[in-house]
């Protein structure tokens, strides 16, 4: 087992060696294995930059983190700025769907809501954002979508259909077998027949569609 002294010491190597990290104010506190940062630094991604550096010391049990971050005045930014510039940050990431993810900012504080499919996309959102001048803390309330079910994804065709109003949802059976959905009934023209389908398609999990519809 490797003792706290020589655990500190590699603790501060790391950080010393890492060019992500601004060593100069941060302290460096172990206990059992425990280690405790201390001090300030001047930006939100320096802070985890530190946090990281820990994660990578072998012999590392716990990590405490008491790291201020006290952003110099020149680099201060209102929040209105703040929140533009997260709003630009989340606009260009192509890994998630317009609109699924807001972020409020008060006092530099960011707190990012919505639903996504993947924990990555959580985590990548989040790293993006902790780039972002002037943030001073970051709450991820980032919610991960509910794993589609047949039960439920019979119920949102069901409801986008009765949505509709050029279709007669009732005259339409909808089966889902893993993630193929089976289309039975009759409706009264071809387009509606499209409806049916695009429907079935926009369910989440959805690989296949057999349409059994007859028009007449």
């Amino acid at each position: 087992m490797i003792r706290d002294s020589d655990l500190k010491r590699l603790v501060l190597d790391e950080l010393q060696w890492d060019p992500k990290v601004d060593h100069a104010h941060i302290g460096v506190t172990v206990a059992d294995g425990s280690v405790t940062l201390l001090g300030h630094v001047s930006s939100y991604a320096t802070r985890f930059a530190a946090l990281d550096a820990v994660k990578r010391v072998r012999g590392v049990k716990a990590i405490g983190d008491e790291i201020e971050v006290n952003i110099p005045t020149e680099h201060r930014h209102d929040d209105s700025d703040i929140a533009e510039h997260i709003a630009h940050v989340l606009e260009w990431n192509v890994s998630i769907p317009d609109g699924s993810v807001i972020a409020t900012v008060q006092n530099g504080f960011v707190t990012l809501s919505g639903e996504v499919d993947h924990q990555h996309q959580r985590e990548h959102i989040e790293k993006q954002v902790e780039h972002v001048g002037s943030v001073t803390g970051i709450a991820n309330r980032i919610r991960l979508k509910p794993k589609a079910t047949a039960e439920n994804v019979k119920e949102m065709i069901e409801n986008a259909l009765q949505r509709n109003a050029e279709l007669e949802a009732k005259n339409v059976s909808i089966t889902v077998s893993g993630d193929t959905v089976t289309l039975d009934g009759k409706v009264k023209a071809y387009y509606e027949r499209e409806i049916a389908e695009r429907a079935a398609w926009t369910a989440p999990g959805v690989k296949n569609v057999i349409d059994h519809l007859a028009v007449g």
